[in-house]
């Protein structure tokens, strides 16, 4: 039954969204009867993590997205911690404290109810930080035949700065107003400003949904062609001009390449015909070449 509850959850953690981590288990025969002994287990029949399933989602945040989700298939009986707005530890300590769900399978009431939705079972919900700390340190100090106060302490040490970064990401746009932080600096307001020129000639559902990856390419393609920041203005402005708008279906850096081409000849040829040993490659057309005058063959670092 174990392994069919185990097939089922599966399925429903497969439409979660495709970036979180998501796992299941089945307690082995050894930790089951180990359970059993140290008393932790008052009713057999119910133990409530023979199975157990996790999800792992970015920060704390999403951890309410991720519980909205489960409650589709889930029904909940109870859960660990049992106030999400109070703590179960001291101040002082940093212990595993990461949310654990109980209860069963939501049956379909179209459908007779069968066995599998009267197994109570575990849905663990963490971060990425607390699962990477709980992978890194489980074996290390809970399955260790080695009883260390100085492992558990650099355990817990280790968990406490996990927490802190936690909190430290959550807070990010608040900590940037922070004084002790400068304002601004290079290569962000570089790359900002670029940015600023190209988003003023195409609407956000025309530009890749990777902004700052574009962002860098058309730096690199400036930097090439020797092109400053008005420089680029001008070209984007002169070109959507003259072809009545940019064609439609070309990115940033292939515009600004066939622009240069048309209007800032001697810098592109002089950047296509760059010699260096790790010059960076240049994509550009026929009819890019065509207007340059130039064989592509004998241009190393271009690409049609």
């Amino acid at each position: 039954m174990g392994v069919l509850l185990q097939r089922e959850v599966r399925s429903y953690l497969e439409g979660l969204p495709s970036d979180w981590f998501r796992s299941t288990r089945l307690k082995e025969e050894d930790s089951f009867y180990q359970k059993l002994e140290m008393g932790r287990a008052r009713n057999v029949e119910k133990l409530e993590d023979f199975f157990g399933a996790m999800i792992a989602v970015p920060l704390r945040r999403d951890v309410s997205e991720a519980e909205r989700l489960v409650s589709k298939f889930f029904e909940e009986d109870y859960r660990r911690p049992e106030r999400p707005d109070r703590a179960s530890h001291r101040a002082s300590e940093f212990p595993f404290s990461d949310l654990r769900l109980y209860g069963r399978l939501r049956s379909d009431p179209a459908l007779p109810r069968g066995p599998i939705h009267d197994m109570v079972f575990e849905i663990q919900i963490r971060t990425f930080f607390q699962h990477a700390w709980s992978t890194a340190t489980h074996d290390l100090v809970y399955k260790s035949a080695t009883f260390s106060w100085a492992r558990s302490r650099v355990s817990y040490q280790v968990r406490a700065m996990v927490e802190q970064a936690e909190m430290t990401l959550e807070a990010l746009d608040a900590l940037t107003g922070f004084a002790g932080l400068l304002p601004d600096g290079s290569p962000e307001a570089d790359q900002r400003a670029l940015l600023d020129v190209v988003c003023s000639h195409w609407a956000p559902g025309e530009l890749p949904a990777n902004l700052r990856r574009m962002t860098e390419a058309v730096q690199l393609v400036c930097r090439e062609i020797k092109l400053d920041r008005a420089e680029l203005a001008g070209l984007l402005d002169r070109g959507a001009r003259d072809l009545a708008g940019h064609p439609a279906g070309w990115t940033p850096n292939q515009c600004i390449i066939d622009y240069a081409s048309r209007y800032q000849h001697a810098k592109l040829r002089r950047a296509v015909t760059d010699t260096r040993r790790n010059a960076p490659v240049l994509h550009v057309t026929v009819e890019v070449m065509d207007r340059l005058g130039l064989d592509a063959r004998r241009c190393p670092r271009v690409r049609l």
